[in-house]
């Protein structure tokens, strides 16, 4: 009984050896498999990684950057792109001070824009888009050699008509030479108001010789008025002292009112704000229009941005002063003076060009 319980207990100790020596066995092999799996993933990283540097060099070979770097380029790229810039106007505004003036050269660079220099300032007032614009270009127009510019655009329908602006300034004229030479129409000055204290109304020296010989010689014949009224009460004054001037005369041609505000101090209407001005042209505009006429105003590009707003130049037909060969006016427009130094047969001296897009001679053109 004893010998057999000894064998027993034998037994079972080289079971349990046996056990052990599996499971440490396992062990080992887990720790093995665990340390393989490490040096595999750690091969497996380093290689991903290899790829991603190459990858990341072959992207920055072919023109790709990291945010970093780009964001560096950019910043390079906007200053050297500045100083060109900067440098390019300079070249430009320099070519162009030197074949245009310094107006000239800015009114090219801010086409946006209508300027004017005024008491040694250049002001800049920007151009309305709800207006209605003309569509003439730079090269619609041809100058002649005696000064003259000629519309040579596409649109057929432009068939403006020639005229002339006088008054006692340009003397004796010989109208039948000037016919001749191919005018349209005269817009004749019919007097002026004093500026200062003298506001009288003053008929021009030549008006009744001027207009005499215009109509003499077969031209179209239209007024206009120099005015310095302070109120509509004196607007009222001009326009019939206007109507009662060309009473016994032909008029089919626009009675205009001069608008050029003087710089002065001692001008009447040196205090005149732009609603004066417009109650003013209104005033006089409707006595001219009651009587039958067609009503015009006349400034210079300074008049027509500072003194006569958008809703006079909507009302009434626009005739602006500007010389050069384009119309320095971006809306549309009437009459334009384009030239106080023309010279046509028939005047002494200089004379004062106009092209008018509108053909007055038709009587239905007066109609209201």
């Amino acid at each position: 009984m004893k010998k057999n319980d000894h064998q027993n207990s034998k037994m079972v100790r080289k079971t349990k050896d046996i056990i052990s020596i599996i499971f440490l066995s396992l062990v080992s092999l887990l720790a093995l498999t665990f340390c393989i799996g490490l040096l595999l993933s750690n091969a497996d990283l380093r290689r991903r990684i290899e790829a991603k540097t190459s990858e990341l060099d072959a992207i920055e070979n072919e023109g790709y950057y990291t945010t970093a770097r780009a964001e560096q380029m950019v910043e390079s790229a906007v200053a050297e792109t500045q100083s060109e810039t900067l440098e390019s106007v300079r070249n430009t505004f320099k070519e162009e001070l030197g074949s245009k003036g310094s107006l000239s050269a800015i009114r090219e660079l801010f086409p946006d824009d209508l300027i004017v220099a005024s008491n040694g300032e250049y002001r800049f007032y920007p151009i309305d888009e709800n207006m209605d614009r003309h569509m003439f270009k730079a090269e619609d127009f041809r100058e002649s050699s005696n000064g003259k510019l000629d519309y040579i655009g596409p649109d057929e329908s432009v068939q403006p008509k020639f005229g002339i602006m006088v008054s006692r300034y340009n003397g004796e004229i010989n109208f039948e030479n000037v016919k001749s030479a191919g005018v349209d129409f005269v817009m004749v000055r019919a007097g002026l108001r004093g500026s200062s204290e003298d506001a009288s109304l003053v008929e021009d020296d030549f008006f009744r010789q001027d207009i005499n010989g215009a109509l003499a010689a077969g031209l179209q014949v239209g007024v206009y008025f120099d005015s310095s009224a302070i109120n509509t009460m004196e607007a009222e004054e001009e326009a019939e002292f206007v109507l009662s001037l060309i009473a016994p005369y032909e008029v089919t041609y626009p009675i205009a009112i001069m608008i050029e505000a003087s710089d002065s101090p001692d001008s009447r209407t040196i205090n005149l704000e732009t609603d004066d001005y417009s109650k003013i042209i209104d005033a006089y505009c409707s006595k001219i229009q009651d009587a039958g006429y067609k009503p015009m105003v006349y400034g210079n590009i300074l008049s027509y941005v500072e003194y006569i707003d958008l809703g006079i130049q909507q009302k009434y037909p626009v005739w602006f002063s500007f010389s050069g060969d384009r119309p320095y006016y971006p809306y549309s427009f009437d009459m334009w003076e384009y030239t106080r130094n023309g010279y046509i047969y028939g005047i002494n001296g200089g004379a004062n060009f106009i092209m008018c897009l509108t053909d007055y001679s038709n009587s239905e053109e007066t109609d209201d």
